[in-house]
């Protein structure tokens, strides 16, 4: 079995003897609830609560031992697919989310730097697009309150300044240091 997906593992051993959820949190001392958050992929058994689980299955502590290791090359990978916003319109939002939808439970570290990421990605989307929008409808409207050459050279201004994030964290990534999304609107919790 995977050491990937822990939760798999208890689900997967726990029907294969037979047991229902009740049955296996009862034989455990554990909590139904915490087994099926446990189950769900909400939250990671530790300490006590793996031994528990291990000797109710009948399995070594070890062969449930969650083993994803933060994978640095892939985290570099998510923050730099934020620059798809010079290619694609949302690009940097929509292509870190579906690293982060496929990848949050599958990778240590994915699930913390995509949110930072993607609030840091969607506030910067709703300002520029912001900008935009609004001069597009001044423009129509007649009524021009701002220089257009002022509103391009802000608004790629701010397009240098998120690449300017995005690349400092890639540096931070790279020396183990985190990241430079703290900024952001807390949209994804």
């Amino acid at each position: 079995m995977s050491k990937l997906n822990i939760s798999e593992q208890i689900k997967t051993l726990r029907r294969a003897k037979g047991l229902s959820q009740e049955s296996l949190a009862e034989s455990a001392r554990i909590n139904l609830r915490t087994l099926q958050r446990i189950e769900a992929g909400d939250t990671i058994p530790r300490g006590e609560t793996l031994r528990l689980l291990a000797q109710a299955l009948d399995v070594l502590v070890e062969s449930l031992t969650p083993a994803p290791a933060e994978d640095a090359s892939f985290l570099k990978i998510l923050n730099l697919s934020a620059l798809s916003f010079w290619i694609l319109p949302m690009g940097g939002v929509l292509v870190p989310l579906i690293l982060w939808l496929y990848n949050k439970r599958r990778i240590a570290g994915v699930d913390d730097l995509g949110k930072r990421i993607l609030n840091f990605q969607i506030t910067w989307a709703i300002l520029v697009y912001g900008i935009t929008i609004t001069m597009v409808v001044q423009t129509f409207a007649g009524h021009m309150f701002v220089n257009p050459l002022v509103v391009v050279c802000i608004l790629f201004l701010l397009s240098f300044v998120n690449t300017a994030v995005i690349l400092n964290t890639h540096f931070k990534i790279v020396r183990g240091e985190g990241d430079s999304y703290w900024m952001g609107l807390k949209i994804i919790q």
